[in-house]
């Protein structure tokens, strides 16, 4: 099975889904990114066009999927008590009772991203 890597591009404004991601949740036409500031957690779902702030993701098989979200990343950060806008991964884990990702912020570890 694949990781279930997200990583937070702050200097790029974008949040990169990996294939593991899209596979657990079974290639979702849209998902739903939650945020819970109390654990400083991030829940990702596959969901509805209906649901709110649905993502739409392309169609087809993709390796991975970026989702542009500057207000987004701007609130990850400061939750999270990043002080600077270093690229971040995070593993998540499934939760199969909710057919979510959870990704425990304060665990995401600075990276190097290509081109940088």
């Amino acid at each position: 099975m694949n990781s279930l890597l997200l990583t937070l591009n702050l200097k790029e404004d974008t949040i990169l889904l990996n294939k593991g991601i899209l596979d657990i949740l079974d290639h979702p036409r849209q998902v739903q990114i939650m945020i819970n500031e109390e654990l400083c957690s991030l829940l990702l779902r596959a969901c509805t066009v209906d649901d709110l702030q649905a993502v739409v993701v392309p169609e087809g098989q993709v390796m991975q999927f970026e989702i542009g979200g500057r207000s987004l990343l701007k609130k990850i950060r400061k939750i999270a008590g990043w002080v600077n806008d270093e690229p971040r991964v995070c593993t998540g884990e499934y939760i199969p009772t909710h057919q979510a990702i959870r990704f425990d912020l304060l665990n995401a570890m600075p990276t190097t991203m290509p081109n940088q």
